[in-house]
C-alpha cells in the first residue's frame, strides 16, 4: 500500500555500518548512535534502540541520547546508571543545541518509529537542529532525551509516506505557537511542557523531577501537540556550512595524484549512479559492486559503477627517511643475542622467548644489500607499478559486520585463510618480484633455523597506505607450520609482540579459570600462580583447593592486557622470522607503519594434508636466476 512506501530515495545510503562511517564525514561511530568530536555532536543514527517515549515524523525526531544501557528479558532498554549531564555525549548534544550547529541524521531499517519502510539498511536523512534536551525517568534511572527538527522544511522529506501531502510554505503553516512554559517552584528553571498530560520539571537534579502535580506520572505519556508541531523559523539559527554528502564531482575536484597513498585516498565515496556509500576495497580505486558485495534490497541488479585512479609512485627516499633506528625493546625474560658476522652485511638480532616457546630472528638490512639489482629498492618500485590484485577484504570475525582489513592483500601459492578469506593465485602466475621476495624469505628462514627448516609454499603480500595498520593477531592456524617470515619494504614500522590476554591473566575474559594454566614467565602474578601450580603438581593441593586459591589471587587483577615483551623497529629491507610450535598459541603481534606507503611480504609453510590437488599445484614453484637469494 502507498502508506507503506516512502516517497523518495535517500541522498546516500549504506548496507554496512563501516561503509557509512567511512564515507559520511559527520557520522563516524561504528557502534554508538551518537557521533561527537571536539565536544560537539555531529551526527545521529536512529535505528532499533530509540527507547521508550520516542517519536518520528517527516520533520521531527525525538529519541534518547545513547550509551550505557542493556536490554532486559522482555527486550526493554534499561539504563545501567543515571545519565550524567557531564557525560561526553550529553555535553556534545547540549553544545550543538546552544551553538546552533547542524546535526546530520541517519535512519536504519530496524527502527520502529517511522510507519513506512526505508529502502536500505542505513539511510542518510538530512541536517537537523537540536531544539530541546531534557531528562526522563526510565525504569528508575534518569536518562537524557532530545528533540531534533529538520532544518529544510520547504520540501517534502524523502522518508515521508508516498501518500502524504506536500508541506505547506512556512508562512501558511500553523506551527509558530510555542509550547506552554512554566517555572519550577523548586529549581526556578523555566522549561516547556513536553507531555500533553501536563507540565513537569525535567531536570534530573531537581527534587521535583518527574512529578506531575506531586505524583509520579503514568508510564504512558503523549507528547504535547504544540511541542511536536512547533517549527523554528527558517531564517534563524543552524546555518549549514558543510555538505550533507560529499558528491563524487566534489571528490574529483579535490583529488590529486599526490594523495595516492594518503589517508583521504582510502575513504569511501558516494556512488554517482546509485548513491551507495562505497568503501575503498581495491588498490586502484572503488567499485560499487564486485564479487564480495551484496545487491541493493531494491534491485536484483548490481550497480556497475567503478572509478580507477592513477597511482603515482612514491620515491623510496621520501618514505624511508634518514632517521636512525631506535634501540630494540625487550623485557628481562627475553634473551637477545646480536650477531654481526654470520650473514654480513646483515645484522642478526635473535630474541629467545622464555618457557621454550620459540624465537624471533630480526635480520637488519642496510643500504648496501638493499640497493643491489632486483633487491628491496627495486622491489619497492615494482610493487607500486604492477597489478597484483591487492584489495581489502571483509573480516570474517569482527565486532561490526562489514568491517574491512586496514590493509590491502593478495595471496600466492597455497591457499591461506587468516582473519579473512583471500583467493590465492598459483606461483606459476606470480610476477618476478613476488618470486624474488619468496627467494629472500626462504634464505632468511634457513639462516634463522638451520637445515631442518620447512620451506615456505605460500606468500601473502600486504600493502599499507597512510594510517593503515594491522592490530594484535596471531598466525596460529592449525593448517600452518611453526615458522613465519616477513620482508618489509618502504616506510618504517613498529612491530610489537605480547602475551595473549588469557595466558597473561590466567582466565578468560568472562573470568573463567584456565583448565591448564602454563604460568608463562611474565604473566600477571607469576610468582603466586607458579607457587600454587607447584603445590598442585606435587599433590599438596586438590583440584578444588587449587582453583579456589587461584581465584583469590586473580581477584586482584586490574583487568589489564599484557604489555609488549618485544618491540622491533622495522626498516626497509628488514626480514623477521618468527618460529616455534607454541609461539602463535601464547603470543600475538601487531604492526603499525609510520609513513605513507609500506609493503609486507610474508611467507609461511601451509600443511598439505587437507588441500585439493588443484590447491597443491598452486604452491609448486622452482626459483631460478635472480629469484634465488644468497644473502648478498
Amino acid at each position: 500500500m502507498d502508506e507503506d512506501v516512502v516517497c523518495g530515495e535517500p541522498p546516500a545510503w549504506a548496507e554496512t555500518r563501516p561503509a557509512l562511517c567511512d564515507t559520511i564525514p559527520w557520522f563516524n561511530s561504528l557502534q554508538g548512535g551518537v557521533y561527537h568530536t571536539g565536544k560537539i555532536c555531529r551526527g545521529f543514527l536512529v535505528d532499533q534502540d530509540c527507547g521508550i517515549r520516542s517519536y518520528m515524523d517527516e520533520e521531527v525526531v525525538i529519541t534518547r541520547v545513547g550509551g550505557g544501557c542493556h536490554k532486559d528479558a522482555d527486550g526493554n532498554l534499561i539504563l545501567d546508571k543515571d545519565q550524567s549531564p557531564d557525560s561526553s555525549q550529553v555535553v556534545s548534544v547540549i553544545n550543538s543545541m546552544e551553538q546552533g550547529i547542524p546535526v546530520g541524521m541517519v535512519i536504519g531499517d530496524r527502527n520502529t518509529l517511522l510507519k513506512v519502510k526505508v529502502p536500505h539498511r542505513y539511510n542518510v536523512m538530512g541536517f537537523f537542529r537540536i531544539t530541546n534536551v531534557w531528562w526522563e525517568d526510565i525504569a528508575g534511572r534518569s536518562g537524557a532525551k532530545l528533540r531534533l527538527e529538520k532544518i529544510d522544511i520547504s520540501s517534502k522529506s524523502w522518508w515521508a509516506a508516498k501518500s502524504s501531502s506536500d508541506p505547506l510554505p512556512f508562512h501558511m503553516r500553523n506551527c509558530t505557537k510555542e509550547p506552554k512554559k512554566e517555572q519550577c517552584s523548586s529549581c526556578r528553571k523555566v522549561s516547556p511542557q513536553v507531555y500533553s498530560q501536563g507540565w513537569m520539571c525535567l531536570r534530573s537534579s531537581c527534587n521535583k523531577f518527574w512529578t506531575l502535580k506531586g505524583l509520579a506520572p503514568t508510564k504512558k505519556l503523549e507528547f504535547d501537540t504544540n511541542f511536536l508541531n512547533f517549527r523554528t523559523p527558517p531564517a534563524s539559527g543552524a546555518m549549514i556550512h558543510d555538505e550533507l554528502i560529499r558528491s563524487f564531482s566534489s571528490f574529483l575536484e579535490n583529488y590529486s595524484e599526490e594523495d595516492s597513498y594518503s589517508r583521504s585516498s582510502w575513504k569511501g565515496i558516494v556512488c554517482p549512479s546509485c548513491s551507495k556509500c562505497i568503501s575503498r576495497a581495491h588498490w586502484d580505486g572503488w567499485k560499487c559492486a564486485d564479487d564480495l558485495a551484496s545487491p541493493s534490497k531494491t534491485s536484483d541488479k548490481l550497480c556497475d559503477f567503478e572509478h580507477k585512479i592513477a597511482m603515482r609512485p612514491i620515491p623510496l627516499d621520501s618514505v624511508i627517511g634518514n632517521a636512525s633506528r631506535p634501540p630494540a625493546g625487550t623485557v628481562p625474560s627475553v634473551t637477545l643475542v646480536i650477531d654481526n658476522i654470520s650473514v654480513y652485511p646483515y645484522e642478526i638480532r635473535k630474541y629467545t622467548m622464555p618457557n621454550e616457546v620459540g624465537s624471533i630472528t630480526h635480520l637488519v638490512s642496510n643500504p648496501q644489500s638493499n640497493s643491489r639489482p632486483n633487491g628491496p629498492d627495486d622491489m619497492f618500485g615494482e610493487l607500486q607499478l604492477g597489478d597484483f590484485g591487492l584489495r581489502r577484504y571483509p573480516l570474517q570475525q569482527s565486532v561490526v559486520a562489514g568491517t574491512h582489513t586496514a590493509h590491502f592483500a593478495s595471496n600466492y601459492g597455497m591457499p591461506y585463510k587468516y582473519v579473512v578469506s583471500v583467493a590465492s593465485k598459483a606461483f606459476s602466475e606470480a610476477p618476478g618480484v613476488i618470486l624474488r621476495a619468496l627467494g629472500r624469505l626462504t634464505w632468511a628462514t634457513k639462516k634463522a633455523l638451520g637445515p631442518d627448516y620447512l620451506p615456505p609454499n605460500e606468500l601473502l603480500a600486504l600493502g599499507y597506505f597512510e594510517a593503515m595498520k594491522i592490530g594484535y593477531h596471531d598466525d596460529g592456524e592449525t593448517s600452518l607450520g611453526p615458522t613465519i617470515a616477513s620482508l618489509s619494504l618502504g616506510g618504517p614500522s613498529e612491530m610489537k609482540i605480547r602475551m595473549k590476554e588469557k595466558w597473561f591473566r590466567g582466565q578468560s575474559k568472562s573470568g573463567k579459570l584456565l583448565a591448564h594454566d602454563p604460568v608463562l614467565t611474565g604473566c600477571e602474578f607469576w610468582a603466586e600462580r607458579q607457587a600454587l601450580k607447584n603445590e598442585f603438581e606435587a599433590g599438596d593441593l586438590s583440584i578444588d583447593e587449587y582453583d579456589d586459591l587461584r581465584r583469590e589471587v586473580l581477584k586482584k587483577s586490574r583487568h589489564r592486557e599484557a604489555g609488549a615483551c618485544v618491540t622491533l623497529h622495522l626498516r626497509h629491507g628488514d626480514i623477521v622470522v618468527m618460529d616455534g610450535e607454541c609461539f602463535q598459541k601464547f603470543y600475538e603481534h601487531k604492526v603499525t607503519p609510520s609513513d605513507k606507503l609500506r609493503f609486507a611480504l610474508t611467507a609461511r609453510y601451509v600443511k598439505p594434508d587437507e588441500l585439493t590437488s588443484e590447491e597443491l599445484a598452486k604452491g609448486e614453484f622452482t626459483l631460478t636466476g635472480d629469484q634465488v637469494y644468497n644473502g648478498e
